[in-house]
């Protein structure tokens, strides 16, 4: 057993989500630990045994996580997400001219001259809970341990400056809560995880002492699962809530009856600009051309529902993976997208024929609408309501009474089939219990491919017995676009 604990000495742990910059990160990514051990190691004069204790610890397997839960509907936790206000604070100095040669730049040092920008500090509330990466495998060299006790104990903050905590080496963790996901096993988060190589992307990143500095890349993503707790955690649809959301930076304004062809035009630019190798992933079929039997890259609209004022227009798309993805096939999406990608821009142009072309760029904002937010689309709730119409898979078969009834049972199916419990409760509407977006007539009917045939496409309001993680899409059409759910109070 190998185990690094710390606590946060405020009680409070300020540190960002990389998919919503409006949200905490909570659990907090393994990786977010090792690049505190790496920045400790820096600035204490780079010594080559805590590098070689570093580059041991980076190697080893997949640590399991001990931290507080989040605080539970039917349970009591003790980790509370804190409201995050809007706050205004001044930008850096700026830089001074020669001494004598007073200007603009020297008035706008003063206090009252700084300009100051909206930022945003999200962070969760835990009081004095020990959280730990463990390693129950693992047995540290002497040392190795005792560069890493050096390490721990150089590191003052986790994630933003005013995270301060305190870290040390333990034989005796906390019960881990979060373990990692095997192939094919329960998806209920994903956290970044350092391996062999993130010590050496580090120190390129901050080559020279942090001259020339650049933002070090991503690391790898790593499913984890509740640990212990089986099939009782929150049961989530088909999509993981890792969006990659693209918002239109150019083009005409479009609603979402466009939603299909918005949709058709990413995924064939997709597998355009792939070069002829395109994963079966991202086309949704097999080398051999058939329709894929796996759970692949699906697309949804993000669109200005649901609130005042609502019009359903498009602000944008949404990029989802499935769960349960293995780290390959996710870096074969990435490597897709990234392809697709204009370089400078990183936008990607979309032609849809009569409607014109659109220009869609990845959103990188601290505070994007609120259609642009993962939250609005993946937050816990017990009711759900079509924002896009849900297509049944086939027409009611011949001498069926009631088709509502019908209709009814196969949306319930198609719940069941997503791992979800079955729901309580079914209402099928002609109008989106979302404000703003159209009714169902107003959509385009998807066609079937056998016989040229139109489906048919309805509204619901979904309720379960349990509360539901989304995103939340179902139906024939959820790789298209259609049969995207929205919570509800």
């Amino acid at each position: 057993m190998f185990a690094i604990a710390w606590e946060y000495l405020t009680g409070r742990a300020v540190a960002t989500d990389p998919t919503d910059r409006l949200a905490a990160e909570w659990p907090p990514h393994p990786d977010r630990v090792f690049q505190s051990l790496v920045a400790a190691w820096g600035e204490v004069g780079e010594d080559a045994g805590e590098r070689d204790a570093l580059a041991w610890l980076a190697a080893l397997a997949i640590p399991q996580v001990a931290v507080p839960l989040e605080m539970e509907e039917d349970e009591a936790g003790c980790v509370i997400r804190c409201a995050v206000p809007k706050v205004f604070v001044p930008v850096n100095d700026l830089e001074g001219v020669k001494r004598g040669a007073y200007g603009d730049k020297h008035i706008g040092l003063l206090p009252a001259r700084r300009t100051r920008k909206e930022r945003y500090f999200p962070s969760v509330h835990l009081g004095s809970a020990c959280c730990a990466l463990l390693w129950p495998d693992a047995v540290a060299p002497d040392r190795h341990r005792v560069a890493l006790e050096r390490l721990c104990s150089g590191v003052t903050h986790l994630g933003h400056s005013s995270s301060v905590v305190r870290m040390w080496v333990t034989d005796a963790p906390p019960s881990p809560a979060w373990t990692p996901a095997g192939e094919g096993e329960r998806r209920d988060v994903s956290l970044r995880v350092p391996d062999q190589y993130r010590l050496k992307a580090l120190i390129a990143a901050f080559a020279g002492g942090g001259v020339g500095w650049r933002r070090p890349p991503t690391a790898r993503w790593q499913a984890y699962r509740r640990f212990g707790h089986g099939e009782t955690a929150m049961p989530r649809g088909q999509f993981d809530d890792r969006l990659l959301v693209l918002r239109q930076v150019a083009g005409p304004r479009l609603h979402l009856p466009q939603t299909k062809e918005l949709c058709a035009a990413l995924h064939k630019t997709l597998i355009k600009k792939s070069d002829g190798w395109t994963p079966e992933i991202v086309s949704g079929h097999e080398p051999g051309g058939g329709k894929t039997k796996l759970s692949h890259l699906g697309f949804f609209p993000l669109a200005h529902v649901g609130r005042e004022y609502a019009d359903g227009h498009l602000l944008g798309l949404a990029l989802a993976l499935p769960r349960c993805l293995s780290w390959e096939d996710e870096e074969a999406v990435y490597r897709t997208v990234a392809a697709t990608m204009d370089t400078e821009r990183a936008a990607v142009r979309l032609t849809l024929g009569a409607l014109g072309a659109v220009t869609l760029a990845v959103e990188d904002r601290p505070a994007p609408p609120h259609a642009l937010r993962p939250a609005t689309w993946c937050r816990s709730a017990r009711r759900w309501g079509t924002v896009t119409p849900f297509v049944l898979d086939r027409l009611p078969p011949r001498g069926v009474k009631d088709a509502d009834a019908w209709a009814v049972s196969q949306i319930a199916v198609a719940c069941l089939r997503q791992g979800l419990p079955e729901p309580r409760e079914i209402d099928l509407l002609a109008v989106s219990p979302c404000l703003g977006a159209p009714a169902a007539r107003d959509f385009p009917a998807m066609i079937r491919k056998e016989d040229g045939g139109k489906r048919w496409h309805l509204h619901a309001e979904i309720v379960f017995p349990t509360a539901i993680g989304g995103p939340l899409v179902m139906g024939a059409g959820r790789f298209r676009g259609y049969g995207l759910c929205r919570p509800l109070s």
